[in-house]
This record gives structure tokens, C-alpha cells and sequence, in this order.
């Protein structure tokens, strides 16, 4: 596109542009751009349109305006801010957007500051809604780049996400160097690591996010580099919006803005609302191991060679073999530890030749062929002979578990696995044991910051005339995968929680859950609940023991789970 003329006057009031938009007047000036208020004559409705200032261009900047069209296009969502068109004009490249009635919540931060803040409704309504629309942004995997206050809008109706796409494109054309200072975005809300070596991620947005709610608390804007965390939540909020708030919602701006990455929660499980109000189940975000796209007609008619794979998720002897993946390429393929078997596994507890899989009528069935420790199908305590494995589905071979999945070996579905396994226990879906602890560190930072109490109860399953530090037979695994999924969803139920517990894996049979908000007799109430419904899913056999300690933030974590 040509560059803008120096001769051409400057755009105002009245200038027509391209004989089809007439501007009316101007929005605001950013760090890299102009926005006018326009008409469109041609559909006759009111427009933005957004002008690199000549003396703000780089280089790079009309390929960056057609990126951020072709991106802001693939992001359908009532809380994005819809972009229409890119056209040349004699001013340089014109973005052609949705006007937004309303104002930026910067400003609407500064009015309600005179009138005393937000109250917890006001503010769950413009939280929930900014969350929604990123995590549009995050989903098409994209970046926003600048996500602050002055980049939102906020109407009668709604909140709308401004100008995404553009900040990162820049950022992505400038050279970046560790020490190199920040650009194509704003420094007050960008996150440590952003700030030490520059680049845009959804991890430095979910920061921008957190400090973008943390004004909206304190109606202040935050210095580059300044930390909330650092000191005690209530010496530093002007106006106590979070009275109203839930536990929940303020852990989830303290996660935001936390200087470890990997902890921040993703835009899509961010959620504010009052969960007492609340009248019908709300189904809580949490992470999955998903297992790809459903096939398609022609895949479930008649048998596609590489459409399914057989992924490992937990093996007690070959952890080496968690995360590999098996392609099913033929309609019959035999399972187990010998190297003649099609697929070889090499957990000591699958027999040499274990099992069958076979191709039958749009799914696969699972024939074992006389193992020594079993096959069995998911929930279920009893050696199966043949039994049918869906897509998703597990099945257990020995202490060796199996995803039937849709992806194959290095996909992005793949990756997400990968980085799942890396962080959860293949068994039960619950964390690590050095991640459970790394997450409990965060309960307790937070249940500093705010002052409220964190009880952790630890549960372990004990069978008769045995130490629980024994190696667990095959059944006592089966009974762990299933109590502890259904101890970790009624805990969530008892608590009204809005976010998943923080909950891991302590030991063989071990397990513990955090919750952070009641005393400790209240978490002993919910935990006689909780181990009175779970103990019936239970092999006669077995027994589940529970215990409940209050978190002291003087002592190492470690001694949560000494138990």
C-alpha cells in the first residue's frame, strides 16, 4: 500500500475518505494510530476507522494492518470488535471497524471512582464478559498484545475487546533481544517475563487481564513492574469491590498475575458470578486430556487406516512409555509385551500376547486372549473378556492404561496431550505430586495475601493387613482412579467452587485436595460428606481414610502431605 503523502491535509471533521466514509470526529490517538468516528455512506451506518499517524509508521506496519484484518475476521464474538474492511487511501491504510457506542473502561474506571467504585455485580458483569472475549481471541490462537483498560469498551450492554492483532504483529517484526525494551504494547500491564525479554503471549494477556481487573479494584493505574502480590490485598485497594466477590473470583485475578506462567488460569476458565444466586449446576472448566475431533461418517462407515491412535496415559513400570502413541493402521492388531505383537508395550504387567483390537461396525473392540493380569474397560473392577472402546475411551491393560484418540504423533492435539501427561497423573487426572505442590504453594500465597484459611484433606485407600506404602494391586488402582475423580467433583459440589480444586496425587494410594475459604471444622464437615458417598463405589475390601490439616504458611509445603 502507498505511503500516506505529506502534502494530503490532515483527516477532521468533514473529510471525506475514499467518497464513502465521512469522518465526524476524532476517538482518540494511540501509541501508533488515530481513530475517527465516520459514515458510511454507502451502508449508512456509523464506522471507525483506524489511521497509522505518519510520524508513528515502522517499517512492516501495512503488512501489520492486513494481518490484524485477516486475524480480527476469524474472531466471530459479541465481546471482540468486528473489523470490516482494509482500504488504501491517501492517507495511508484505513482499518475499517465496528463502532463501538460507549467508552473505554479507562474512563469508565475514572468515573466510577468519583462515584465510589464498582459494586461486585458491575464488576463481575464487565470481567465475565472482557474473559469471554479473549478467550475468543486465545481460541482462534491468537495474541491480543496491548490488552489494557484503554483497549476495552464498554457500552450499555456489553464490554468489547479493541485493536488485537496489530500490537503483536509489530512486536513479532521488531527485532527482540533479552533487555530489549518492550514494544507494540503497553508497559504498565505487560508481565515480568514480557518486560525482561519482550513477546507477546496469551500468558503475558491472562497478566494484562489481572491488572486490567486489579484497576478496576483499586481505580489506579499500575507502574510497569508493579506487583499486587507483593503486599496484603487489603492495604492496597481503594475501594472493596472484592467484599462482594467470592473466594473463587479473587483467586482467579490473583492467578492472573502471578510471575510463574504456567499458573496463570486460561482465559476460557476464567468466570465471575455469584454461585449462591446460582439455580441450576454449573459445569466446572477444568483440564482435560481430550482426545481430537469425533471422525467423521466416512470413518465410522468403513475402516480408515491411521484415523485412531491408541495413546498410553499411565504405566506403573515403563513411565518412559506415558505419551507415546499407536497408530491403528489395520482392522485387527494384536496387543502386548512380546516384540512379535503388532503393538508392544513393555509394562512388565501386560502379558506377552494380552489383548486383541478389532475393527467392528464404526468402533473398535477390545478381546483379551487369556492375560495374566486382566483387561479392563473404564469403571469397572471386573476382568473383561471383550468389551467395546469408544473415541475417547480407556481401557486397562495390566497397569498399563490406554486413550483411544483421533491424532497422531507430533499434532497439535498432540502437543496439548503431551503437556497434560506432563503436568497430571495418567491414572486418576489429578496432579503430580511435585505440581501439587507447586500449586499449593499458590493456595498458600493466596490464602496470605487475603487472609482466608486453606484446609487440605488427604485421603488415602487402605485394604486389610497391608502397609499403604506397598505397591498397589490392580484393583486398588482401579479404586483410586475412581474415588479420587469423585471425591475431587462432590468437594467442588460442597463448596459451591467456580474453578477446580487444586488437587494431586501425594503417594501410591495417596491423594490430597485443597480448599481454601472455610475454617477447619467447616472443611472436616465436607469431608465426612464426601467420604460417606465415595466409600459405596468402593470394592468391599477397601476403605478410604480421610484426615484434615489447617495450612500454615510459616511451614514448607512438603508437610501437607506428610501423612
Amino acid at each position: 500500500m502507498p505511503q500516506s503523502p505529506r502534502n494530503v491535509p490532515p483527516l477532521a471533521a468533514g473529510t471525506l475518505v475514499n467518497d464513502r466514509y465521512e469522518i465526524r470526529q476524532s476517538l482518540g490517538k494511540g501509541g501508533m494510530g488515530e481513530v475517527f468516528l465516520a459514515y458510511d455512506r454507502s451502508t449508512q451506518e456509523p464506522v471507525a476507522l483506524k489511521v497509522v499517524r505518519e510520524e508513528s509508521r515502522m517499517p512492516g506496519d501495512d503488512e501489520a494492518l492486513r494481518q490484524e484484518l485477516l486475524l480480527a475476521r476469524s474472531v466471530s464474538h459479541p465481546n471482540v470488535c468486528r473489523v470490516h474492511d482494509l482500504a488504501p487511501s491517501p492517507w495511508g491504510p484505513i482499518l475499517v471497524m465496528e463502532h463501538i457506542n460507549g467508552q473505554t473502561l479507562h474512563t469508565h474506571i475514572r468515573r466510577r471512582k468519583a462515584q465510589g467504585g464498582y459494586t461486585a455485580d458491575e464488576f463481575r458483569k464487565i470481567a465475565s464478559e472482557t474473559c469471554a472475549g479473549l478467550a475468543a481471541i486465545h481460541a482462534q490462537g491468537l495474541v491480543h498484545g496491548d490488552l489494557k483498560p484503554g483497549n476495552v469498551m464498554v457500552t450499555k450492554d456489553r464490554a468489547v475487546i479493541l485493536d488485537f492483532g496489530f500490537a503483536q504483529e509489530r512486536a513479532r517484526l521488531s527485532a527482540r533481544r533479552p533487555g530489549a525494551p518492550p514494544d507494540g504494547g503497553t508497559p504498565n500491564y505487560m508481565a515480568p517475563e514480557r518486560l525482561r525479554s519482550g513477546g507477546a503471549s496469551p500468558e503475558d494477556d491472562l497478566y494484562a487481564l489481572g491488572l486490567t481487573l486489579w484497576e478496576m479494584w483499586t481505580c489506579r493505574v499500575p507502574e510497569p513492574g508493579y506487583k499486587p502480590r507483593a503486599k496484603p490485598m487489603r492495604s492496597q485497594i481503594m475501594f472493596d469491590v472484592p467484599a462482594g466477590l467470592s473466594v473463587d473470583e479473587i483467586k482467579q485475578v490473583f492467578r492472573c498475575l502471578s510471575d510463574d506462567a504456567e499458573m496463570r488460569l486460561p482465559a476460557r476458565r476464567l468466570r465471575f458470578f455469584n454461585p449462591v444466586q446460582l439455580t441450576t449446576s454449573q459445569q466446572i472448566p477444568r483440564e482435560r486430556l481430550a482426545p481430537g475431533p469425533p471422525l467423521g461418517r466416512l470413518a465410522t462407515e468403513s475402516f480408515q487406516p491411521g484415523a485412531q491412535y491408541l495413546l498410553v496415559t499411565y504405566c506403573t513400570n515403563a513411565t518412559e512409555s506415558v505419551g507415546k502413541i499407536f497408530p491403528l493402521t489395520r482392522p485387527s492388531l494384536r496387543v502386548g509385551r512380546r516384540t512379535d505383537q503388532d503393538i508392544v508395550l513393555p509394562e512388565a504387567t501386560v502379558s506377552g500376547a494380552h489383548a486383541i483390537v478389532k475393527w467392528q461396525a464404526g468402533t473398535w473392540a477390545v478381546e483379551d486372549v487369556g492375560s495374566t493380569n486382566g483387561t479392563y474397560a473404564d469403571h469397572s473392577y471386573e476382568r473383561k473378556k471383550t468389551f467395546s472402546l469408544l473415541h475417547g475411551g480407556e481401557a486397562q491393560l495390566g497397569e498399563c492404561r490406554v486413550k483411544l484418540v483421533s491424532f497422531g504423533a507430533k499434532s497439535p492435539h498432540d502437543e496439548r496431550a503431551q503437556a497434560y501427561l506432563a503436568r497430571h497423573d495418567g491414572l486418576t487426572g489429578l496432579l503430580h505430586r511435585e505440581q501439587l505442590l507447586k500449586s499449593f504453594r499458590e493456595e498458600l500465597a493466596f490464602a496470605k495475601w487475603t487472609g482466608t484459611p486453606l484446609s487440605v484433606a488427604r485421603y488415602h485407600i487402605r485394604g486389610p493387613n497391608r502397609h499403604v506404602s506397598d505397591r498397589p494391586t490392580i484393583l486398588e488402582m482401579l479404586a483410586l482412579r475412581r474415588v479420587a475423580q469423585r471425591v475431587v467433583e462432590l468437594t467442588e459440589m460442597m463448596m459451591i467452587s467456580m474453578v477446580p480444586a487444586t488437587a494431586g496425587r501425594s503417594g501410591s494410594l495417596k491423594f490430597a485436595v485443597g480448599m481454601t475459604g472455610p475454617g477447619i471444622e467447616e472443611a472436616r464437615h465436607v469431608v465426612e460428606q464426601v467420604v460417606a458417598q465415595v466409600q459405596g463405589l468402593m470394592p468391599d475390601s477397601l476403605d478410604l481414610v480421610a484426615s484434615v490439616v489447617r495450612a500454615d504458611p510459616s511451614e514448607p509445603v512438603e508437610s501437607l502431605l506428610d501423612f
